[in-house]
This record gives C-alpha cells, sequence and structure tokens, in this order.
C-alpha cells in the first residue's frame, strides 16, 4: 500500500491552521513536563508554538491518522485507569487544527478521527512492568473511531509519586497497527524520566 508522506498530509490542513506544524524529529527529544525519548530517522514532531502541547510529545511518519507515538504525564488520580487517562490526554492533543469558528474560538482536532472515539476505548490486556527504570504498566487498548475504523493503541506507564509517565502508539487495528509495533517497542526503550523533582525539605527544628 502507498503510504502519503506526512508531509503532504500536513499541507492539506496548512490553510486552517498556520500554528499547527511539525518538524523532522533528530536526537533526543526532551519534554518541560520531565522525560525525554528517541525516535528513528524520518519521524515528525509536533512543533511547539500557539497551540501549545503542555509538555506532551507527539510523532508520527506518515501522519498521525497512520500511525502515532506520542508521550506526557497525567495525575494518578484515586479513580480511572491511568491507562485510559493517558489515551484520552493523547485524544485532547492539537495535532491538526481547524479554522475557528463563528464565535473566533480554535477547533482542534486530529487527522484521520484516531484521537477521538465512538466506542469507548476498551483495555483488552494488562501487566504491571517495569517502564523507565520505574514501576509502571503495559497496557493494550482497542477502539472504534468515529468514522467506523477500528483503533488499536498501546500503553506503557511509568508510575512516580501522585504522577504518570506515559508513551504510547496508536494506528488503525487493520495493517498499520502491527507494521510500525516494532518501531514502537524500540522507541519505548529510550524513554526516560527524570531528573525527577527533588521533594521538599523540611526546615530544621
Amino acid at each position: 500500500m502507498r503510504r502519503a508522506p506526512i508531509g503532504a498530509l500536513v499541507a492539506l490542513c496548512a490553510c486552517a491552521t498556520p500554528t499547527t506544524t511539525w518538524r523532522p524529529a533528530t536526537g533526543a527529544i526532551r519534554s518541560s513536563a520531565g522525560f525525554s525519548l528517541r525516535l528513528p530517522p524520518g519521524w515528525m514532531v509536533l512543533s511547539r508554538g500557539p497551540s501549545s502541547t503542555n509538555g506532551f510529545i507527539a510523532a508520527s511518519r506518515d501522519g498521525p491518522g497512520l500511525q502515532c507515538i506520542a508521550a506526557g504525564v497525567t495525575a494518578l488520580g484515586p479513580e480511572g485507569s491511568p491507562a485510559l487517562n493517558a489515551l484520552a490526554a493523547w485524544q485532547r492533543l492539537p495535532l491538526y487544527g481547524s479554522g475557528g469558528s463563528g464565535s473566533g474560538r480554535a477547533l482542534f482536532i486530529v487527522s484521520s478521527s484516531l484521537g477521538g472515539e465512538a466506542s469507548p476505548p476498551e483495555v483488552v490486556a494488562f501487566s504491571g512492568v517495569p517502564v523507565a527504570g520505574l514501576p509502571g504498566f503495559r497496557a493494550e487498548m482497542a477502539f472504534v473511531d468515529p468514522r467506523g475504523m477500528p483503533v488499536r493503541a498501546l500503553v506503557l506507564g511509568a508510575i512516580s509519586g501522585d504522577w504518570v509517565y506515559w508513551i504510547l502508539y496508536a494506528a488503525p487495528a487493520r495493517h498499520y497497527y502491527e507494521l510500525d509495533l516494532p518501531t514502537f517497542e524500540d522507541v519505548a526503550t529510550t524513554f526516560r524520566v527524570g531528573p525527577l523533582p527533588r521533594p521538599p525539605t523540611e526546615p530544621p527544628p
């Protein structure tokens, strides 16, 4: 199957979202949220700008509607699955932007609707594993996007205190997921967390 390069896909949205851009990924990519990863040649990373990613990283080779590797940090709350919370955070990323509505407010959407689900995501496999040298988990998920296309996702999460540092991969279940899964597994081995902020010290008596 011939795949359109990410540059062509981004060009389709350029007139609607000049502030949401992608650039070649080179070397280690460090986030202001305290983690880093390394992407292979040929991948593009979402640039920071007016459409702030708030410390998140998102990357793709052919366009986020075909495959997307993302990383971020979310709070470890008492309720909800940390894997589902990570997936929800990714779904809110401004991977592409549409023009403003009549009220002038920008509406952000994900190319090919991969970032929104028509069916609730299901955790099909979950196991506790170390991630980035920290206690963590590995979760495989599945959902159907608004167009009716099955999507698979894999989330790895590292737990540090009240926070979950995660890296995920999402792609259409048919063909693309298995195609780039080995690449994600390689990228996941480069995922680093830290240096973590030092805990506050108590004042001397």
